[in-house]
């Protein structure tokens, strides 16, 4: 009897399962395909030459990342779920793609609080911004943030999951979203002192001018990034609170219907992966024209080809 009891609670309805390979599908397809592109325009236009757009490729690789391995992977985990109908047969599959979503997803928390800090330091400190923000530094924090990730994903094997969870959910999204919004308040705040000045010192001359365009550039790089800010944390939200309602109550986790909400949210952060490089198309000049540059040049190639094709004919 408890045979037959335990292997019908693991038979999985075919429907739940058909709804999250769809899931998994529509959001991993467009996250990877959007931070290929990103990162093939960056490489094409040459712009990884500053240290911001750094911390922007260390961005979309952690989203492209996510994509593949959580996103694709879970959607081969679906897969096999859906033939086999239990997860005992896929466990170390599970175990592999919850350990990639956190590496994944601290990486992301760290890099966009670095993109915060970036942008306070580039507006308060202008003159001082290039010798204290430079690429080798950026580049060791790169390093640093990819090890303290997959050094923090292993001590899920030395603590409880609560305590893994507890610390995991409230050290990258709960100390971030007290400290960055104050971040962005006071780079705001800063930006208007800037443009103060300039006017009081410069006004109506050549210098106010170039000071009004840099100030414009730096004002959508800073909303830029600060939409992917909250972007993150919208897309976050749904699993933290998941996870939190599983530590306070570790009962919910044999109810199905939790397990779906659990199991789409941890999906969710793809919306997030998908939207980032469109953000800085849309936000800043430079992305923009690099997008219009490597296309357009694209476009005129295949033009070219076609032309060549349609003579020879």
């Amino acid at each position: 009897m408890s045979s037959s009891n335990s292997t019908s609670s693991n038979v999985i309805p075919q429907g739940y399962l058909l709804s999250q390979i769809i899931v998994s599908f529509l959001l991993a397809t467009p996250a990877v395909l959007s931070n290929v592109i990103l990162l093939f325009t960056i490489y094409r236009t040459q712009l990884w030459r500053t240290p911001v757009t750094l911390l922007v490729i260390n961005l979309s690789v952690s989203d492209f990342l996510s994509g593949m391995i959580p996103g694709f992977g879970s959607l081969y985990y679906d897969i096999n779920l859906f033939i086999d109908q239990t997860r005992e047969n896929v466990l170390g599959l599970r175990l592999a793609l919850i350990t990639a979503a956190v590496v994944t997803n601290i990486v992301a928390s760290c890099t966009i609080a670095a993109m915060s800090f970036d942008r306070f330091f580039a507006v308060s400190s202008p003159l001082q911004y290039k010798r204290r923000v430079t690429t080798r530094k950026i580049k060791v924090f790169i390093a640093i943030v990819w090890i303290y990730a997959v050094l923090f994903s292993s001590i899920a094997m030395v603590v409880s999951v609560s305590t893994f969870v507890l610390l995991y959910c409230h050290l990258h999204v709960s100390l971030p979203l007290i400290i960055l919004p104050v971040v962005y308040w006071r780079t705001y705040r800063a930006l208007c002192c800037h443009n103060n000045q300039v006017q009081n010192v410069a006004e109506g001359t050549v210098v106010e001018q170039i000071a009004f365009e840099h100030r414009n550039r730096q004002r959508k790089m800073i909303s830029a990034f600060l939409i992917v800010l909250v972007l993150f944390y919208a897309t976050f939200a749904p699993q933290y609170i998941a996870q939190n309602i599983l530590v306070a109550h570790p009962s919910y986790g044999e109810l199905e219907s939790f397990n779906f909400f659990l199991y789409t949210s941890n999906k969710f952060l793809l919306v997030n992966c998908s939207l980032n490089p469109f953000i800085y198309a849309w936000r800043i000049p430079k992305y923009r024209k690099a997008f219009k540059d490597v296309f357009k040049g694209w476009c005129c190639r295949k033009k070219s080809q076609y032309n060549v094709a349609d003579a020879s004919i």
